[in-house]
Parts: C-alpha cells; structure tokens; sequence
C-alpha cells in the first residue's frame, strides 16, 4: 500500500472515529453494560465492542444479543477468572445479570447452545445483505482499481495529517 493511501486511510478512520463520538454524545448514555469494562480488563477492547454490538441489535435480534453477552463474560472470565481486578467482580456481576434479563424477556422453553453458531452465522448473512457489504466493498475495490485515488490525493492527506 502506498504511503498516499495509508494516510487516506488513517484520515477516514479518523474521520468515522469523529463521527461515532459525535453520534455517542447526541444519543447520550450507553445503554446496558457496555461503555463499563472495568481498566484491569481493557486489555481486551473487545469485549466493550463486543457489548456494544450487543446493545445495537438488541430490538432486532435477541437471541444474537443474547450470544454476543454470554460471549463477552466468557471472555472476561477467562482474562480475570478471580476477579481479581479493580471492578471486575462487579463488572462480571452486572453482564451476568443483564445476560439473565435476556433470557428471562425470551418465550419459555430451553436454549439450544449448539444452533448458537449458526444463528450468528445467519444474522451476519443478513446483515450483509441488508447492508449490501459485499456490493460496497466491490464498488471501493473498483474506484481503487481505476485510479481515482491518485493525483493531488496525496497532497489532500497531508494537508489533513495535521488534523489526525
């Protein structure tokens, strides 16, 4: 990758990461959990991506939610199993407790854990189509192809950089 593409990039990313806090700052609060990963265990981001994504598709699709928070404790369980970090006992206390208002909002009846996988699998098949990803990526691979990325492009980003 040239450096002229690394910077558009990096500037986009910059950009998106702006766009993200402005929208957090309008929509208020983090709802739920997520937003609350105790430091001793921001060695793993994902885990408060993870909830947040969870949070997102809550409405849509519950058992998903469901999966992505079970996931997350999981994940925090095995980082800190003691729950010997600052806050992690309360952290890890909280998930378990919205995990089980989650189950307890579902219809009655037993969870299969084994169609687990193929339920993210489905939801992520049409979260693709839904969001026509896979057309979007084509049309980026396209204009990249084509060289609409050249020329002053170059000088742009760094005028730019001073704003990354």
């Amino acid at each position: 990758m040239s450096g002229a593409e690394e910077l558009w990039e990096r500037l986009v990313r910059a950009a998106l990461r702006s766009e993200r806090t402005r929208a957090g700052a309008f929509a208020g609060a983090v709802t739920g959990i997520a937003g609350n990963v105790p430091s001793s265990l921001e060695n793993n981001r994902d885990i408060d991506s993870i909830l947040r994504a969870a949070d997102e598709i809550e409405d849509e699709d519950p058992n998903v939610s469901r999966i992505l928070c079970e996931h997350a404790y999981s994940q925090a369980q095995n980082l800190d199993p003691n729950s010997e970090g600052r806050g992690v006992l309360q952290f890890k206390t909280g998930l378990m407790s919205v995990i089980k208002q989650k189950l307890a909002k579902r219809e009655v009846g037993m969870i299969d854990r084994g169609q687990d996988i193929a339920r993210l699998q489905e939801f992520y098949k049409l979260y693709r189509e839904r969001n026509r990803v896979d057309t979007l990526k084509e049309e980026e691979k396209k204009l990249r192809e084509s060289g609409v990325f050249s020329g002053n492009l170059g000088e742009y980003v760094s005028g730019c950089a001073s704003i990354i």
